[in-house]
């Protein structure tokens, strides 16, 4: 930990940095309730490389690839001799392949920075035991779950968690002054008041999408309908049916043959025709809730009656709210929000009843109930099919500082 690299905070007095000497056994820290902490500094590559590279792991790994790699060469070679021993050379190589590339730290740093490109660069917010507020680059994100002081000792704050594969935020101690890190952590400790999240101010040329929890889940269900994706449990289920009949010693070969493929046959088709059942309820229940364009299932109340840039008690946080326009998408969950700027989006698709981005690996749907009326959402599939052309023309830009647009959400 050391000093703000922001060089416009060298000369300034820092008013969160503690009194409390820690050579002094006598005293104690005088921690506040709420500990707020403004930070500011920079995240590069080497920094993401220290965090997740781990000599100790990458040796233990390689010492039970190794011992496998022998036992199973012994044995392999018994049976089926030289190509035995090829195959556990195969094992070995994709194994070792993925080792460098899990555990050793720049590989896996390089990895990250194609997938979450806005980390590297300036890196500023305010963070409390209750909630982060941090801006990467041009990249916005506001949580409230505590998971990103689960594990300081790493020298990070990193968010979803510090096990996260592919993190959204990740926050260097650098950032801050020795006894901020100490408050902030102490803090932790102590404090467990909830703290709602705060709306970020939305443009005037925003379009937005407002839903009951209840009911986004209710459509996403939909959308998977009339996406053909067929329900994944019972596919498991009919592959473990298949190989039990399949490998069974209780059942004679003649008797498998007479037995598993009417079952099999069956059951393959029920399946067929709850999909297609499925698929049929959810483009009638479309056509019935859309099939009178001025009178659809629009959301019967004005956007702009409600709090956008105040904070949500519990008895009002009972609405996902996400907006967006030809610059930004606001992505908000139960726990958190992200402002992401367009160029940040790997994917955008219009459908018949709903607006689909893609963000780091997920897929944000913003459905037509949830806008205003058939104007409103008319003009946000126009913008959308804009961005995609945009996407589709334009390279990725590196990303930018827009310092000036930070959230003051203390």
């Amino acid at each position: 930990m050391g000093n703000l690299s922001d060089s416009s905070q060298e000369n300034e007095p820092n008013p969160w940095e503690s009194t409390w000497s820690q050579s002094d056994s006598s005293l104690q820290p005088q921690i506040a309730d709420r500990c707020v902490v403004r930070f500011s500094g920079s995240l590069d590559r080497s920094a993401i490389a220290k965090f997740y590279g781990s000599n100790m792991q990458i040796g233990c790994v390689i010492t039970l690839v190794l011992i496998s790699a022998l036992i199973w060469a012994t044995i392999l070679s018994v049976g089926f001799g030289v190509f035995g021993l090829l195959t556990v050379l195969i094992a070995v190589l994709i194994a070792m392949w993925y080792i460098t590339g899990r555990y050793v730290g720049n590989n896996y740093a390089n990895r990250l920075y194609k997938r979450r490109p806005w980390l590297e660069g300036p890196v500023h917010g305010v963070v409390t035991s209750g909630r982060l507020t941090v801006w990467h680059n041009d990249l916005c994100l506001q949580t409230n779950q505590r998971s990103y002081l689960s594990n300081p000792h790493k020298g990070m704050l990193v968010y979803p968690s510090p096990e996260t594969v592919h993190p959204l935020a990740m926050i260097p101690s650098t950032c801050f002054f020795e006894d901020q890190w100490f408050d902030l952590h102490e803090s932790n400790r102590h404090y467990r008041t909830f703290e709602p999240l705060i709306s970020q101010t939305s443009p005037p040329d925003a379009h937005w999408c407002i839903l009951s929890p209840e009911r986004s889940m209710t459509l996403k269900q939909r959308t998977r309908a009339l996406s053909f994706r067929p329900n994944g449990g019972f596919l498991i289920g009919f592959g473990i049916l298949g190989f039990w009949l399949g490998l069974s010693p209780e059942i004679s070969g003649t008797t498998r043959s007479m037995v598993a493929f009417p079952v099999l046959t069956v059951v393959l088709l029920g399946w067929l025709a709850s999909e297609t059942i499925r698929y049929s309820w959810a483009r009638f229940q479309a056509f019935r809730d859309f099939s009178d364009p001025e009178q659809g299932a629009y959301r019967k109340y004005n956007a702009t009656s409600r709090r956008l840039n105040k904070p949500l008690d519990r008895s009002a946080d009972t609405f996902q709210s996400q907006w967006f326009n030809r610059q930004s998408v606001m992505i908000s969950d139960l726990g958190h929000w992200v402002l992401v700027p367009v160029q940040y989006l790997q994917r955008v698709r219009v459908r018949d009843t709903w607006i689909e981005f893609r963000f780091a690996d997920e897929a944000v749907l913003m459905h037509r109930e949830g806008f205003e009326n058939q104007d409103a959402w008319i003009k946000a599939c126009q913008d959308a099919l804009a961005i995609r052309q945009e996407l589709e023309t334009n390279p990725r830009p590196r990303p930018r500082d827009t310092r000036q647009r930070e959230t003051e959400a203390t």
